[in-house]
């Protein structure tokens, strides 16, 4: 079946680094955040991951304003069904004292500095001038 994934990926700054999530399957990085639910809005899946992935409350995060959409097409190396997103794109400012621990084995995460980030693995690629603006 062909569908549209809808996504929401935070970018969240400190300093002069931005916090990456890292697949540590596949060695490459994206930025933290999930699919939207149906039912859900924006602002509680941006709740929803940042709970389920980094175990923060939503003290933690302290606000977050809308950035931009990326659309992305991609086919898996597998001959699986091609897919198609749709990233909304949030810049999230976090409490000063706000830790990045991951919740879950098969990902984590990383502050990077944002100088580096032109050289670094990130998916999709066309993601990471949100990421520098």
């Amino acid at each position: 079946m062909n569908s549209i994934e809808l996504i929401v990926r935070l970018v969240i700054k400190r300093e002069d680094k931005v916090l990456l999530c890292l697949n540590k399957a596949a060695g490459s990085y994206f930025l933290p955040g999930g699919h939207v639910e149906f039912g859900d809005t924006f602002e509680r899946t941006i709740y929803k991951e940042t709970a389920e992935e980094l175990g923060w409350t939503q003290a933690d995060v302290r606000s977050f304003r809308f950035k931009g959409y990326l659309e992305n097409f991609y086919s898996y190396k597998n001959g699986a069904e091609p897919h198609a997103e749709l990233n909304m794109i949030f810049d999230v400012d976090i409490a000063p004292t706000t830790q990045a621990n991951s919740q879950e084995s098969h990902i984590g995460f990383e502050w990077i500095n944002i100088s580096d980030i032109p050289n670094t693995k990130i998916l999709p690629e066309t993601i990471v001038p949100f990421i520098l603006q």
